[in-house]
């Protein structure tokens, strides 16, 4: 009998091809080379990217990627041009760009928004503080809560406020307990955000963490981290915990350490170490469960491996690494794969292209 089945199983490969391996493959080039931009998935399965740093200046222009026919197409650009700033699905399909800096105007305070039907850009108010690299979660009632970043004269802020949909306009909110910039926010199952890490200045680098109440208005500490890291990644995961991988500090350096924050029992768990060290990296979280990491810094130079997490058995393990190095970029989940577009090598050059991850 069991020679029956293993005929059979033969017989069925031969016939139907064994499975697919996972593996990168071409998106197309970008119209602009760009890098500190965001990438952000519509409703309808496209991708829109705007803004960035260019060698051709600081940008205003967006893009659009259709995943079917894996081509680039240039949209109407932003009012405002800006890099390092956050892009953000509302709950109706529009997307929210705040922001950013420019080297013209230094911090930008007016925010826009993207429709996607229409293609068109809309003011969307100011920012209460012109901020870049900052951090902006949608929260379950449909509002964006914007947080830290730096602002004029290099000044670190603790500060944060609400953008409303409804009204359009923006409020003050509380004020997070520490000042950080270049750290991670991750809206939690039950609503609350985690904020972890980031800078307080150019040589501090944080370990503490601390979790906003949408309900309370109210930022309350969480653990430290084990470690001090700023450019890492946060991803929450399927049971609700959030991963926390690389990083990077002036000391110790680049990191290849992950910890896991579960916010049943308020704590942080080692968890595997990553096969590379990296900080500036991107993370995405696959429909499988596992979450993917690629690209980013290193002492080596800018990381081209990639490598999977399983939140099942705490462990990595290395994947198909990128058709080329790079750090800065954009990342994108498009239905169960995975758009990674522009970026910057350690060299300074700027990636014009894109590539796919498409999971075994």
């Amino acid at each position: 009998m069991r020679a029956c089945l293993t005929l059979t199983v033969l017989v069925l490969l031969t016939a139907t091809g064994t499975a697919a391996a996972a593996g990168w493959s071409s998106a197309g080039r970008l119209h602009t080379s760009r890098e500190f931009h965001p990438a952000t998935a519509l409703p309808d399965g496209r991708v829109l990217v705007s803004g960035g740093f260019s060698f051709s200046g600081i940008q205003a222009s967006a893009e659009l990627f259709d995943p079917a026919a894996k081509r680039w197409q240039n949209t109407f650009p932003m009012s405002s041009a800006r890099f390092a700033h956050t892009a953000t699905l509302l709950d109706d399909g529009r997307v929210l760009v705040a922001g950013g800096a420019n080297l013209d105007d230094g911090y930008v305070a007016p925010a826009e928004l993207f429709d996607g039907q229409t293609e068109a850009w809309q003011p969307a108010g100011q920012l209460r503080r012109a901020r870049a690299n900052h951090t902006a979660s949608l929260l379950a009632d449909g509002r964006v809560l914007v947080a830290g970043g730096l602002a004029r004269n290099h000044t670190e802020l603790r500060s944060a406020e609400i953008y409303d949909p409804a009204t359009g306009s923006w409020s003050a909110a509380a004020s997070m307990r520490a000042v950080r910039y270049h750290h991670t926010a991750t809206t939690l199952a039950d609503g609350r955000v985690l904020v972890t890490g980031g800078d307080r200045d150019e040589d501090d680098f944080l370990r503490s963490a601390e979790i906003y109440d949408p309900r309370r208005n109210r930022w309350t500490p969480a653990p430290s981290m084990r470690r001090v890291r700023g450019n890492h990644s946060a991803i929450r995961l399927p049971d609700g915990r959030v991963l926390v991988a690389g990083g990077g500090a002036r000391v110790p350096g680049f990191t290849k350490g992950a910890e896991t924050y579960d916010p049943r029992t308020n704590r942080w768990s080692r968890v595997g170490n990553m096969k590379a060290e990296r900080a500036f990296h991107f993370a995405a979280l696959l429909a499988n469960g596992q979450v993917l990491v690629a690209g980013g810094l290193a002492d080596s130079g800018t990381v081209r491996g990639a490598e999977l997490y399983s939140p099942r058995t705490n462990r990595w393990r290395r994947t198909v690494p990128l058709r080329g190095a790079r750090a800065h970029a954009s990342v994108a989940v498009v239905g169960d794969s995975v758009l990674v577009a522009g970026g910057g090598l350690v060299s300074g050059r700027i990636v014009p292209t894109a590539e796919i991850y498409k999971p075994g």
